[in-house]
């Protein structure tokens, strides 16, 4: 087996979680919690995706 073909499964096996699964996760400080909640739409993330938007947001510049 090859290794890309072994990352696309392990990408693909990632669990998704709802925003309100993740809003009410124990696995985010109470600010991480208070931006998700404004940032995430009505769908499924994996958490990478969830820290990737996090990362995002905290390297924006201010205007």
């Amino acid at each position: 087996m090859d290794l890309k073909i072994q990352v696309n499964n392990s990408i693909e096996n990632q669990a998704a979680f709802s925003k309100e699964q993740i809003v009410s996760s124990d696995k985010f400080s109470l600010i991480e919690r208070d931006i998700l909640n404004a940032l995430l739409e009505d769908k499924q993330y994996t958490l990478h995706e969830v820290k990737g938007i996090l990362d995002n947001f905290n390297n924006k510049e201010v205007k």
